[in-house]
């Protein structure tokens, strides 16, 4: 895209507005509270992935302190996975306490009086239970909790009766990212963070380009501009309602020693060479919708809080889990082919240093805005058109809190 040709994507949405975006949604605890009730106690929230939990009796346990719970996902032995309040029917203790494992013979124990419980959530064992009063087993299994997969990607709903299916609610989403291998992609690494910061100025930090050859000059900066493109304006954008997409150019890198040892051993290092579509039409339609030559990745904001990043041949996310109004874990996954070689392990963990930097610089904005904004000296954001997914954000934000628009 030259400097002359630019188009406005900010202009097709009317209902965004180009106005300023008011800062005091993202500073409110009172507005926090209704984002609670509104937004992560009614959507569908990724909570993991089906490899995590791949043969009957093994479990996952998603803390989730934005919706006051813990939610266990087991998988039965009908194949079938299950989601449940992690909450034991005698006392309300915990009843599974490590983050992953599995149960004997697909059987919960809790630790603090012996109530047991089978892989439908049902109650099998109360110890002494001659000495309990009426007591039902039928009506005192585990809480159920709505659980759905897409992808490979593990989705609930604490609702009890949600609005939407996980497919209704994905919408567009799902057809536009048809075919693309996430379950053939496993996991490589990641980190997480607890930060001192509202969770929707994560979110922004991940939903626009804008910053990458300013906040990232030092690292990955330079792949994202030209001297006809010096800002990264987007190749396409999609915006699916609560959901959005962003087509994003990558050029030629700058010369530096690792990275020319890296071509050397590798090629291109950004880029896989175990690309997953060596043909770029035959892609699917939401994978570098432009089928532009100098397409670099397509960044999905699945709302409320689920970040992807998509590659050819490998993918990143990151998730922006909220503990208080100012409060904050993020944890971020990569996901992309093993090294088979010397030459690849190099490469490898050469990126893996540089994605390790990359994270780094965008956390590094995250506490200090925080803490200025808390100053109150400035009353709005100015967004330009190329940061038209945060502003999509903070308008489903202010849609569903404000406008009682149900999930």
């Amino acid at each position: 895209m030259s400097k002359e040709q630019v188009t406005h994507w900010t202009q097709r949405h009317p209902e965004l507005g180009t106005g300023p975006v008011q800062i005091d949604r993202v500073m409110s605890a009172e507005f926090f509270e209704r984002e609670r009730d509104r937004i992560f106690a009614s959507c569908w929230l990724k909570v993991g992935r089906a490899e995590e939990v791949p043969a009957f009796g093994d479990f996952i346990v998603k803390e989730l302190p934005v919706c006051r719970t813990s939610v266990l996902v087991m998988r039965g032995r009908d194949n079938r996975l299950r989601a449940f309040h992690n909450m034991c029917s005698h006392r309300g203790n915990k009843l599974a306490w490590e983050a992953r494992g599995n149960c004997r013979r697909g059987v919960l124990t809790c630790r603090f009086h012996g109530w047991s419980y089978n892989w439908e959530g049902r109650l099998a064992g109360v110890p002494d239970e001659v000495n309990f009063f009426n007591l039902d087993r039928e009506k005192n299994g585990l809480t159920p909790v709505a659980i759905d997969t897409w992808q490979g990607f593990i989705f609930i709903n604490l609702d009890p009766q949600p609005r939407f299916t996980l497919r209704e609610y994905l919408g567009a989403v799902v057809d536009d990212l048809e075919g693309y291998p996430f379950s053939e992609i496993p996991f490589s690494f990641g980190y997480w963070e607890d930060l001192n910061c509202n969770w929707k100025i994560a979110v922004d930090a991940q939903n626009e380009a804008y910053h990458a050859v300013w906040l990232h000059r030092r690292t990955i900066g330079d792949i994202f501009a030209s001297s006809d493109d010096p800002y990264s304006h987007a190749l396409d954008v999609k915006l699916y309602g609560l959901h959005a997409r962003m087509s994003l150019p990558g050029y030629d890198l700058w010369h530096t020693p690792v990275r020319d040892l890296a071509n050397r051993v590798e090629n291109r290092w950004v880029m896989r060479r175990e690309a997953a579509f060596s043909d770029f039409q035959k892609m699917p339609k939401g994978l570098n919708p432009t089928r532009s030559r100098n397409w670099t990745f397509d960044m999905y904001m699945i709302f409320p809080n689920l970040w992807l990043g998509l590659f050819n041949g490998f993918y990143l996310i990151h998730e922006m889990w909220p503990f208080e109004v100012g409060r904050t874990r993020q944890e971020t996954r990569m996901y992309q082919p093993p090294p088979r070689s010397a030459s690849q392990l190099f490469t490898w963990e050469y990126q893996k240093s540089v994605n390790r930097d990359v994270w780094l610089e965008d956390f590094s904005t995250l506490e200090e805005t925080w803490q200025v904004l808390r100053s109150g000296a400035k009353k709005h954001f100015n967004l330009q058109d190329n940061e038209v997914l945060v502003r999509n954000f903070y308008f489903q934000v202010e849609q569903i809190v404000d406008g009682g628009r149900g999930q």
